[in-house]
């Protein structure tokens, strides 16, 4: 059966995460460094994976200019769309587990069948609550 990469996937503790921002993201503006850090800090993101979603929606502020200030609206927006990411990845990951599990895949499922998976478990929830 189908199995997701553990190495990227599987939660580890805030000071493996501090470390892979370190290493893997040195490129980095410190602010995103620094955003990073607090969302790993926080509990936010616990994986690997995780922290290259995060990476990916402060990829922008790599051109805040220097002299700017960041201030706490700025910091909620990013922390907001952070969180909205990690979320929204983990609903993914849970249903991609779930196609494989039933279905017995041996390969990942197609991005679209995944998301399909997602609207009709979707609808089924609304419907339960109604």
């Amino acid at each position: 059966m189908y199995k997701r990469d553990d190495y990227y996937y599987s939660i580890i503790s805030a000071s493996d995460l501090e470390r892979e921002i370190d290493s893997n993201y040195s490129g980095e503006t410190d602010l995103v460094k620094n955003l990073m850090s607090m969302k790993v800090q926080d509990g936010t993101i616990q994986t690997r994976h995780e922290l290259g979603v995060a990476n990916e929606e402060l990829w922008s502020l790599n051109d805040w200019p220097e002299g700017e200030g960041f201030g706490s609206s700025d910091h909620y927006w990013y922390f907001k769309r952070i969180d909205e990411s990690v979320a929204r990845e983990r609903k993914f990951l849970q249903a991609e587990s779930e196609l494989v599990a039933i279905n017995k895949l041996q390969e990942a499922p197609k991005n679209d069948t995944v998301r399909n998976y997602m609207k009709m478990n979707e609808k089924l929830a609304e419907g339960l609550v109604a």
